[in-house]
């Protein structure tokens, strides 16, 4: 009897410390992420989609994160703060969802096929750090906007 009661608290004392230990394990990724990874995942096609499965781009326990997506947390959320998805032919236009990932500080989309102009709402985007959009076929001027990203250190 002592025996399974120490059994019992060693298992108690391990999960315990594994759910400390894992913040992510509590955590849900904010809905307003998942949407606009999901719109971006749609507009992006086969290369992409085939290493984002699942429904949480952060990964939900049994799934590990989208490839290219890395998440943080804050407070009782998971937020994307970097999408990098580069060297895979994306084809089209910038996408838009993109800037409704208000928590990204890195963005990298460089050495693929994007086409037409940045979007001006990328000045929503008031904590990246980084932007990368090199080696596409982005076409017009560079929107006014990104002057609004006090935090751009890499352009």
């Amino acid at each position: 009897m002592a025996l399974q009661r120490l059994s019992f608290f060693a298992f108690s004392l391990i999960l315990i410390l594994t759910l400390i230990s894992s913040p992510l394990a509590l955590s849900k990724t904010l809905k307003r992420d998942v949407k606009a990874l999901n719109e971006i995942k749609a507009s992006l096609g086969w290369r992409v989609v085939y290493a984002w499965v699942g429904d949480d781009p952060c990964g939900d326990g049994d799934l590990p994160p989208w490839s290219g997506v890395t998440c943080s947390t804050q407070g009782d959320y998971r937020v994307v703060t970097e999408l990098e998805v580069y060297a895979v032919s994306i084809v089209g236009p910038f996408p838009t969802a993109v800037t409704n990932l208000l928590d990204l500080t890195r963005l990298d989309f460089h050495n693929n096929k994007l086409t037409g102009p940045i979007p001006p709402q990328i000045g929503r985007l008031k904590r990246l750090k980084i932007l990368n959009l090199r080696w596409n076929k982005l076409q017009d001027i560079i929107p006014p906007e990104i002057g609004e990203l006090k935090s751009l250190t890499h352009l």
